[in-house]
């Protein structure tokens, strides 16, 4: 019978053996530099479109935001003889300072609550607010203030008058009410340009028949 011998006399394996050997090779500098190459453009190809992505997602949110004030601002409506709020334009500035009147997300906190399952104080934060008017004025969005205290769905001129006879003042005036479409009248609006839109940024409105459209920025 054989016996297997001890383990002290069994053959050790060669660690030098070309079959038992593992391959440590590195990368080398130049192999490195490709790779760095690579992602660098990679990055800059996906940059640009996450930053679209990104843009288009905010202008979306802001969107759906005025959508929700514009119909808090209808149900506010419904609750006092369908006149509009009355708040202050820039709440840190009002217009007269002995008599500040109040703020829109502070007029129209509990109407939101109403309509939407949704913190109110969101609501009024544009997620594309760069330039803070929602920590400072309480929202991201201006109030119309040459609406307070007027109905909705209807917006008059006040003290407009026609010549009676073109360029001639002596010939006398005739006295006229124009009203204006509730869908060309802002409710509410971004106060600056925070939403990209090449070549020219602009902002986002909810009108008072309760549409919401962006407003494209004018420059000359």
């Amino acid at each position: 019978m054989r016996t297997r011998p001890p383990e002290a006399n069994r053959p050790k394996a060669s660690h030098n053996h070309p079959a038992l050997r593992h391959s440590r090779r590195a990368f080398t500098l130049v192999e490195l530099l490709v790779v760095i190459s690579i992602i660098a453009v990679l990055t800059g190809l996906l940059l640009p479109a996450l930053g679209r992505a990104k843009a288009k997602a905010y202008n979306a949110a802001c969107l759906n935001n005025l959508r929700q004030l514009g119909i808090a601002t209808r149900v506010y409506c419904d609750d006092n003889a369908e006149n509009l709020p009355t708040a202050e334009i820039l709440p840190t500035q009002p217009i007269d300072p002995n008599n500040p009147l109040p703020r829109i997300c502070d007029v129209l906190a509990p109407y939101v609550g109403r309509t939407a399952n949704t913190n109110s104080a969101a609501v009024f934060k544009c997620p594309a607010d760069p330039m803070g008017r929602f920590a400072s004025e309480g929202s991201s969005y201006e109030w119309n203030a040459e609406l307070n205290g007027r109905r909705i769905d209807e917006s008059r001129t006040e003290r407009a008058f026609l010549l009676l006879k073109q360029g001639d003042f002596s010939g006398g005036t005739t006295n006229f009410v124009l009203t204006i479409p509730p869908g060309t009248i802002p409710l509410l609006l971004d106060y600056d340009e925070f939403h990209p839109r090449p070549p020219n940024p602009g902002k986002n409105v909810v009108f008072m028949d309760g549409h919401v459209a962006p407003l494209e920025a004018t420059h000359d």
